[in-house]
């Protein structure tokens, strides 16, 4: 008999096994909806269990059916309900399945440490690329900043997911957090350069919401996966957390931008520097902007003059 995690034994002969809130039975259930002493269970000399409710005012439930009494003979595991409680009865008639071939296990670590060390390359090179490009004459200052910060970031999203899940199902899965924080994070990070790229070498804007959805997918996907990995949610409950957390953070980020666009006092960061080389779009030479400047000032001058003059 199974009753969540612990497993008793029936023995013939042997006393019967008592259920009930009583400390003196042999199974004890923190359940109002149980009695005392609500059912007892015995092993019969044919290897059928006996079920035998106690008194109680809400009696037993065997399949689908409330009842004070019971054998169970069937050759597949049995349910009983007591109370609100749920217990699996098996007999030495239901055969056991055979074992199960592991084939992941080991697997499955391994691709989560080539996934966790492709992930702080990936991560790493881009902080290189990025202190190289703001400050390419201070590059070691600039590069342990960057990874300095990134790192501080990483390590409080992935101790959130380790303690969670140590918390909640008493595993710290190291690995497959690992994998999961760093995977996300250097994916999210070059789709984000990738998406800057993209808008200078085509000078197109509208990449702009293709790159910043594929993130929130990135995020979204990132988050489903520690969830199923940390807690014991489902996965309907799972991806409805997966979905609603990076949308409201993305209207979150809008609004803050919005209202940056607003602030007279606020000065934008400088954008990304690319190859003029790159860019699609035809550049103008700084001499010859100046000289049609001149031209468009002395074409301005003309016709407030001539204006002048019809007035």
């Amino acid at each position: 008999m199974m009753l969540s995690r612990q497993r008793f034994t029936l023995v013939c002969p042997g006393p019967a096994v008592t259920i009930g809130r009583d400390l003196g039975c042999d199974v004890v259930l923190n359940d109002p909806w149980v009695a005392a002493r609500h059912a007892a269970l015995s092993l019969r000399d044919d290897g059928t269990v006996l079920v035998e409710d106690l008194g109680t005012v809400n009696g037993l439930i065997v399949g689908d059916e409330r009842v004070r009494q019971a054998a169970i003979t069937g050759e597949a595991p049995t349910n009983l309900q007591v109370g609100h409680s749920h217990l699996r009865i098996r007999t030495a008639a239901v055969p056991l399945a055979p074992e199960r071939p592991d084939r992941e296990s080991l697997r499955s670590r391994r691709r989560e440490y080539a996934v966790t060390v492709l992930g702080g390359l990936l991560c790493a090179g881009f902080a290189v690329l990025m202190a190289w490009l703001a400050a390419p004459d201070e590059l070691p200052t600039a590069l342990v900043g960057n990874l300095l910060a990134g790192a501080a970031v990483l390590a409080v999203w992935f101790g959130l997911w380790v303690f969670l899940g140590r918390a909640v199902r008493s595993r710290w899965q190291w690995s497959g957090n690992a994998a999961i924080t760093l995977g996300a994070a250097a994916l999210g990070l070059w789709l984000w350069w990738g998406t800057d790229v993209t808008i200078f070498v085509t000078g197109l804007m509208r990449y702009r919401l293709l790159g910043g959805g594929l993130i929130l997918l990135v995020a979204a996907i990132a988050i489903y996966l520690h969830v199923r990995t940390a807690t014991r949610l489902g996965r309907a409950r799972s991806a409805a957390l997966a979905t609603l957390v990076p949308l409201l953070g993305g209207v979150a980020i809008l609004w803050f931008q919005q209202q940056s666009l607003t602030d007279v006092n606020h000065i934008p960061p400088p954008g990304p520097i690319f190859p003029p080389s790159w860019s699609r779009e035809p550049g103008v030479r700084l001499d010859r902007f100046i000289d049609e400047s001149l031209d468009l000032r002395d074409v301005v001058d003309q016709q407030q003059a001539d204006a002048g003059l019809r007035d």
